[in-house]
């Protein structure tokens, strides 16, 4: 499980305008008044995301949606105050509303990044970045490349540290000691990342329960599990890593309860590629 945050996280500076577009549409006064109403809302709804008052942007942006259906930067601050708040798969579809509106909006890959980060999927996370990075290559206007909603993206995909370079390198450095089975270097270089990264971040517990069921120590690799899923219940890699641990322990009925979470997660939030992957080791399982 290693991590691929050092990959794709640097490029996650893109996506939404501090402004929407103005509207050209002049011809006649309801119109005119209706687009300066939703961006009067949008910007309402970008004032609450910097108090990280969350509710009450998804409101503002919803208002802003509701007087222009086809608002995308609005959609896309729907989508981050959801993550933001915990409301994945809301958030999942306030983005792909995004592309069913433009095929090729970066933002709505820019913000389905960083839900399939939440989630543990860091495959479909780096080429939602990469789609959003190359896509963001063809626009040429500068103010795309300035938007504060890419800064709260960017705070919130590298866990709000600055620096956070040595975070993931611990976190790599954990990995190789794993790999030359020094479980207990990876435990202690763990333990540094979670010290260092904001409390409530699921992440490092996922790793740490990792060097926990290499050590077969399977009690405190599954307490580790279930910490990242309090924080985070949309993670499926806690929840197959945990099914795991209690296969391990020789709980049958709490394994195969935690795979199938994993699946119907995986099924729920389109992660096709480990979709798969839980259904085979369900089916070899049977």
């Amino acid at each position: 499980m290693r991590s691929s945050a050092q990959i794709w996280l640097p490029l996650a500076v893109f996506s939404l305008s501090l402004f929407g577009q103005p509207k050209l549409v002049a011809q006649t006064p309801t119109l005119v008044q209706e687009s300066a109403q939703s961006h009067r809302a949008f910007e309402q709804g970008m004032r609450h995301l910097r108090n990280r008052s969350y509710q009450n942007a998804i409101a503002e942006f919803n208002r802003a949606i509701q007087l222009d259906p086809n608002f995308k930067e609005a959609y896309s601050g729907r989508g981050f105050a959801q993550l933001q708040s915990g409301q994945l798969p809301q958030a999942l579809e306030s983005y792909n509303r995004i592309l069913q509106i433009d095929p090729k909006a970066a933002i709505a890959y820019s913000g389905l990044a960083l839900v399939r980060s939440r989630l543990g999927d860091e495959r479909q996370a780096r080429l939602d970045t990469e789609k959003s990075a190359a896509l963001m290559a063809e626009q040429t206007t500068r103010h795309l490349y300035h938007s504060e909603l890419s800064l709260l993206e960017l705070s919130v995909a590298t866990a709000g540290q600055t620096p956070k370079g040595d975070v993931w390198a611990l976190i790599e450095q954990g990995y190789r000691y794993i790999d030359s089975r020094n479980f207990r270097s990876a435990l202690s270089t763990f333990n540094q990342a979670i010290k260092l990264l904001p409390s409530g971040s699921a992440r490092p517990y996922i790793d740490r329960g990792v060097a926990y069921f290499w050590m077969q120590d399977y009690r405190s690799a599954i307490d580790d599990f279930s910490t990242a899923i309090r924080f985070n219940p949309f993670y499926i890699k806690a929840y197959e890593y945990r099914a795991r641990a209690y296969e391990q322990m020789g709980q049958t009925q709490a394994a195969r309860a935690d795979l199938q979470k994993a699946i119907n997660l995986a099924r729920q939030f389109g992660a096709q590629a480990m979709y798969q992957e839980l259904t085979r080791q369900q089916q070899a399982r049977q």
